[in-house]
């Protein structure tokens, strides 16, 4: 299931690095971004529902994973703020501090990923 969950995660960061190739059509791109987001959102609420995540946070856990939980817990407020700045944007707003937080945004998505990567094959080999 875990290979599964991987797979899923770097499904779902494709689908949005794909959104950011629509930025010229901004109603596809918007569509295509709040889906992307849905899906994160729902594969975050099926991992915890699955494995009771918040449960295990005083478990012991390999370094990778703390990093990968961290990550997490940071682009969660990430999300909103996206949906906020990017209505702004499609309202006539500058697309300047929408710009700024997607960047950060993409960078984090992309270590959560990767740190989810990472923390399967720590569990893996031990």
């Amino acid at each position: 299931m875990n290979h599964l969950f991987t797979i899923l995660n770097g499904g779902v960061f494709v689908w949005l690095v794909i959104g950011v190739l629509f930025k010229r059509k901004p109603p596809l791109h918007m569509m295509w971004m709040c889906a992307g987001f849905a899906l994160d959102t729902a594969l975050l609420l099926f991992i915890e529902l699955d494995r009771k995540a918040t449960g295990a946070l005083f478990a012991p856990m390999g370094p990778w994973l703390v990093v990968h939980i961290l990550i997490a817990v940071v682009l969660v407020p990430w999300y909103p703020m996206m949906l906020y700045s990017g209505g702004k944007v499609s309202a006539g707003k500058p697309v300047g501090f929408h710009k700024t937080i997607a960047r950060v945004f993409f960078v984090l998505r992309f270590l959560l990923w990767l740190t989810a990567v990472l923390a399967m094959q720590e569990k893996a080999a031990g």
